[in-house]
């Protein structure tokens, strides 16, 4: 990229839009079967926006305040253990849910995200989801089995935890489901 484009993208950041159609958001599998309020709710709060390549959404690490969904582009997640081992992931399907781990109850990033192209990305504060989900408790159920399955399969070396084994066991239950 030219220092020309650098500038300009610097001067003039992707500007984000707030209150988008519900139906974008019942687009994305985990918020389908949501009623048309609770989208409408969502829709209110969430903001969309443009992530150019190489810029960072959020990083492992930090405060876990949103989940973000995937309109178009491709975005790389890359997990950095403790024990030097990592793992790294990549979203590009349309309506792909990403940083939902939040919903498991971690206050951190257990990832760090970076668009690989310039990408659209939507992105839902977290008390207000968490809101509309405790509403809807089929849902947050079917999205949290969802989030444990995926961590099973990206990260098969933390098995060896008990929490790990247990997550084993219950993500065996989703995939039966």
């Amino acid at each position: 990229m030219s220092r020309a484009t650098k500038a300009a993208r610097k001067d003039h950041a992707s500007a984000a839009v707030t209150g988008i159609s519900p139906l974008l958001l019942g687009n994305c599998a985990q918020l389908t079967d949501l009623h048309t309020n609770a989208l409408v709710k969502l829709s209110r709060v969430a903001e969309c926006r443009l992530a150019h390549a190489g810029e960072h959404l959020f990083r492992q690490g930090h405060d876990a305040d949103s989940v973000y969904v995937l309109l178009d582009g491709a975005i790389n997640l890359d997990h950095g253990a403790k024990n030097g081992l990592s793992t790294t992931y990549r979203v590009e399907a349309p309506y792909a849910a990403f940083g939902d781990i939040v919903l498991l109850g971690e206050e951190r990033r257990r990832y760090s995200a970076t668009a690989l192209l310039d990408s659209v990305v939507v992105e839902i504060p977290l008390p207000p989801l968490v809101e509309v989900l405790a509403a809807n408790t089929p849902q947050a159920i079917a999205w949290r089995g969802a989030i444990m399955a995926r961590l099973h399969r990206k990260e098969p070396h933390n098995a060896d935890g008990f929490g790990w084994r247990i997550l084993d066991k219950l993500s065996q239950l989703f995939e039966a489901a």
